[in-house]
């Protein structure tokens, strides 16, 4: 190796050796820095939104929807034949009928006059019997005279004296008086089918038959629905304790003006299998209702003494609620008792509480130093 190859060398040697030595100095010359448990301690408080709540006694409401249904609906059909006859409201589809009123009357001209003649052939019959019953019955002719006096040819049929023994029961029974009685009772019932009256009040759908139009039997004339609807919801089962038939159901629906109510009149204890929830009726009576309209509504539960309501997002989902507790935001374990759509009733908060009002952030806040906002 050459002599200015080593010199090179040397001088490297020599620079290296002076950083090492200028940078000892330089960290001999700089103040000691603080250990982690001599730093200043934090003081900042947060200011914080506050809410107060008093507890008391609040009534669940639970929200429900779904579409009704006509529990008074029939369809009609006509058990005798006849020629339609114009009453006082046409048999038209939407036209309504009170209860009692007459919806549609066939001509029963024939009917009427074949009754008056049975009627009559009866009358014939007893007048016929009355001398033999002078004779054998003497303390019933008076009784059986009335009787056949008071038979008018058209009109219903009084009912029967009473037989008082088994011999009068005998001599009526061989002459056949019993059995010509309830054929008449038959035909006289079988007439009153030619006018059919509305069980309830309500409208006429599906009918369009004109006067003039000859009805056969079993022929179907038409549907006739009330006023009277049911609407079935479904609730789940943390909202089945909280219910009972006879509750009290507002509803509405955005194609009526007015607002409707209804009351529970059956509440299902078996779970749906699609929706696992409970099938719940409620019965409401408007003219304005039709079939399959939608309603939304809420049901009025029970009242659950000493509880607080608050906004659902204030509650965690390790049910707590953050507080102020000595100058500190502190968890507070609750016991929620009943969720409602934007609020829930829970136990384990008084009025003197500082509940934090915070959307985001507040499991943040855990164990800091806060104050409420002004």
């Amino acid at each position: 190796m050459s002599k200015q190859k080593k010199r090179q060398r040397l001088a490297a040697y020599g620079t290296a050796a002076g950083i090492l030595i200028i940078t000892f100095i330089l960290l001999a010359l700089l103040p000691d820095r603080p250990e982690a448990g001599d730093l200043p301690p934090q003081d900042t408080v947060h200011e914080v939104p506050v809410l107060r709540f008093t507890p008391g006694d609040f009534t669940t409401e639970i929200r429900i929807t779904g579409r009704v249904r006509s529990v008074q609906r029939i369809e009609l059909f006509s058990e005798v034949q006849g020629v339609l006859q114009s009453g006082a409201r046409p048999f038209r589809t939407g036209n309504r009928f009170r209860a009692g009123e007459v919806l549609m009357r066939l001509d029963d001209t024939e009917a009427r006059m074949n009754l008056a003649a049975q009627q009559s052939r009866f009358q014939s019959a007893l007048s016929a019997l009355l001398p033999a019953i002078r004779l054998d019955f003497p303390d019933r002719f008076e009784t059986w005279a009335a009787y056949t006096e008071a038979i008018t040819p058209g009109q219903t049929l009084p009912e029967l004296p009473e037989i008082t023994g088994r011999t009068e029961r005998f001599f009526f029974s061989g002459n056949d008086i019993f059995g010509q009685f309830f054929a008449i009772r038959a035909a006289e019932e079988r007439l009153s089918k030619f006018t059919v009256r509305a069980p309830f009040s309500g409208e006429l759908r599906m009918a369009d038959a004109f006067p003039g139009t000859l009805i056969s039997p079993g022929a179907k004339l038409g549907e006739f629905f009330g006023d009277t609807y049911e609407l079935e919801t479904f609730i789940s089962l943390s909202e089945l304790d909280f219910v009972q038939t006879g509750s009290t159901v507002s509803l509405r629906s955005q194609a009526l003006s007015e607002p409707l109510s209804g009351r529970i009149t059956r509440i299902g204890r078996s779970v749906d299998p699609a929706t696992q929830a409970f099938p719940v009726f409620v019965e409401v009576q408007s003219p304005a209702l039709r079939e399959g309209l939608y309603l939304e509504g809420r049901i009025e539960g029970r009242t659950l003494p000493d509880v607080t309501q608050i906004p659902r997002h204030l509650l965690t989902r390790d049910n707590t609620v953050m507080v102020i507790e000595d100058g500190l935001a502190t968890h507070r374990r609750v016991e929620p008792v009943f969720f409602n759509t934007d609020t829930v009733l829970i136990r384990g908060l008084s009025s003197a509480d500082q509940v934090i009002e915070l959307r985001a952030g507040t499991t943040r806040l855990a164990g800091t130093r806060v104050r409420a906002a002004e």
